[in-house]
């Protein structure tokens, strides 16, 4: 009796586990094309990082977002060169960190509903997506378009 009960208990904690899972809403990363929309599911706490090549002096960036709520939080920059529009002071009341390859702007409270850039190729531009281990060569699959990617909560199903 004691073992079928505990089966029954197992059963039932993997149902609600299973229900749990495909019918609460997660984190989905948009991305907004000329030809409809693809998503991109993101862990909760899980960092989004955007990389491009900046201007003609060719400075790699790396952008690190987080998101929360219906907001795309830019964490951290990273950035090779300030030369060319990129910042060059602490932006308050974030910080800047030197280190030997980066130059590091965190914080700053900046977020946005939506973060917009133009798709370049593999020589200019060079734009990835990446979300934990996944790489997107977004210059691959949208070369030349404009993009959009914004937040939305949604269950699995």
């Amino acid at each position: 009796m004691r073992k079928k009960l505990s089966l029954v208990l197992l059963c039932l904690l993997l149902l609600f586990a299973e229900v749990y899972l495909l019918f609460v809403p997660q984190y989905w990363l948009c991305l907004s094309h000329a030809s409809g929309r693809d998503g991109f599911l993101v862990p909760l706490g899980q960092g989004v990082v955007l990389s491009y090549i900046h201007s003609l002096e060719r400075t790699p960036v790396e952008d690190v977002f987080i998101l929360q709520g219906d907001r795309i939080w830019l964490y951290e920059e990273r950035v090779k060169s300030h030369n060319a529009g990129l910042p060059t002071f602490d932006q308050y009341p974030g910080s800047m960190i030197k280190t030997k390859d980066w130059l590091i702007f965190r914080g700053g409270r900046r977020h946005w509903p939506y973060v917009q850039c133009r798709v370049g190729n593999d020589s200019i531009g060079e734009n990835i997506l990446t979300i934990g281990s996944k790489r997107y060569e977004l210059y691959n699959t949208y070369r030349g378009e404009s993009i959009r990617l914004y937040v939305l909560m949604r269950p699995l199903l």
